[in-house]
């Protein structure tokens, strides 16, 4: 059985985790900013989460400002932005891009705006461009959250944000078990930041240690047979798989998010990120992309599915988001050929305020109810593609159907695996 997703995580990389567990002697977050190449100002942090909370914090934007959002985010950064009296006003995307539009965007400004966050969601990426010059004809920080788009550090690429967020959290490309880094234009806002996050206590090594061996047992069960073993055997157990591996995967699991979030990257954690980034070729992703353009063309040609993205400037498919009528047909089919698909993960909607101007992001919660996660990643081949097409157009019901929830088309789905950041 195919696993929905594959840790981009060697068993080298694991061994050299471990032996910087023994290190003696600190190394201060600051060493990545020696290996990031970029033309902003580089500040590394524990994740995306931690760097963002400390961004609002160092802004300190009066109380009711408002924060455009891409209508699909993660929970937390919603936390985040409620946790220091702050508004988050959706901004909805095209299903063919995954991007709002320049005109979208300066259509929800209010003089109430104070930043613009756009995401570059499920491996695609966005021109930015356009929503630079809003942003800039406002006087609006523009922050992109490319947690999902890491496909090489961004050294002569777009730099039309003010501040980049890139994660390598667990299930990340290049992950290194958590860790992130922010371009930042302003050297002294990235200055800034260091010092508020000096504050922070270190996480401990016995911490990243045990993630290590977590992870381990993690990846070993990803492969083909052991993760069909596994599955079996938890099932037999009368145990949800899915419930497991989501609370096993989960990046901040426990009672209080800011206490876990406000932390400092511990020095083992610190020289795996410098390995890993030193080491990154894209060769991986290269085949993915293939792949994926691949799976995509037999789909739209065979049975008409759109895969959300499939217009986008650039996309590595770090997830593989087909729209079918049936998700929850479609998941069965895939499993039944072998396939362990996944559903939402921990994406939400944007709520519209109260009273504002922006309408609800009907785009966003199509893509969000109507889309199966294919997993697509090495060894993987065209022939598991071909597979995985026939899965999605034999488990899909037609639109009707669909509509109306005839007894064949539907099944019960449990909650899928989380998307950590």
């Amino acid at each position: 059985m195919w696993a929905r997703k594959r840790f981009d995580l060697s068993w080298l990389d694991i061994g050299y985790g471990l032996l910087q567990c023994a290190r003696i002697g600190s190394v201060d977050p600051s060493h990545i900013n020696q290996i990031w190449k970029d033309s902003r100002h580089p500040f590394t942090c524990l994740s995306v989460r931690t760097g963002f909370d400390l961004l609002l914090k160092a802004l300190d934007l009066p109380r009711g400002s408002e924060i455009i959002v891409s209508a699909l985010t993660i929970e937390g950064m919603l936390t985040i932005i409620e946790e220091h009296g702050l508004v988050a006003v959706p901004v909805d995307i095209d299903t063919a891009t995954l991007a709002p539009t320049a005109e979208r965007v300066e259509s929800v400004i209010t003089d109430k705006t104070r930043l613009i966050l756009i995401a570059h969601l499920f491996g695609s990426y966005i021109n930015l461009e356009p929503i630079a010059k809003v942003a800039r004809q406002h006087q609006l920080l523009l922050v992109e959250d490319c947690a999902q788009q890491f496909d090489g550090m961004p050294e002569g690429r777009q730099d039309a944000a003010d501040i980049s967020m890139y994660s390598f959290g667990p299930i990340k490309t290049a992950t290194a078990l958590g860790g992130a880094v922010f371009s930042i234009a302003r050297k002294e806002l990235a200055l800034q930041l260091e010092e508020l996050e000096k504050q922070y206590p270190k996480r401990s090594r016995s911490f990243f240690f045990k993630r290590l061996i977590k992870y381990s047992f993690l990846k070993f069960i990803s492969y083909k047979p052991t993760f069909a073993a596994f599955v079996g055997m938890i099932k037999l157990c009368g145990k949800d798989y899915n419930k497991l591996l989501k609370k096993s995967t989960r990046g901040f699991s426990g009672s209080d998010f800011f206490k876990l979030i406000r932390r400092r990257p511990s020095s083992p954690l610190v020289m795996l990120l410098a390995r890993k980034l030193r080491r990154f070729n894209g060769k991986s992703l290269a085949a993915q992309r293939k792949l994926g353009d691949y799976l995509r063309t037999r789909l739209s040609e065979q049975s008409g599915h759109r895969v959300a993205g499939s217009d986008a400037l650039n996309n590595h498919y770090w997830v593989f988001p087909v729209l079918v009528n049936d998700p929850a047909g479609v998941e069965l089919s895939l499993r039944g050929a072998g396939v362990d698909a996944d559903r939402r993960g921990s994406m939400v909607i944007v709520k519209s305020p109260a009273d504002h101007i922006c309408g609800y992001p009907e785009n966003a919660e199509q893509i969000l109810s109507n889309s199966v996660f294919l997993p697509l990643y090495k060894p993987m081949t065209e022939q598991t593609m071909d597979t995985l097409a026939a899965a999605v157009m034999n488990g899909d019901c037609p639109e009707e159907a669909a509509t109306t929830h005839v007894d064949a088309c539907v099944h019960s789905v449990p909650e899928s695996l989380a998307q950590d950041t």
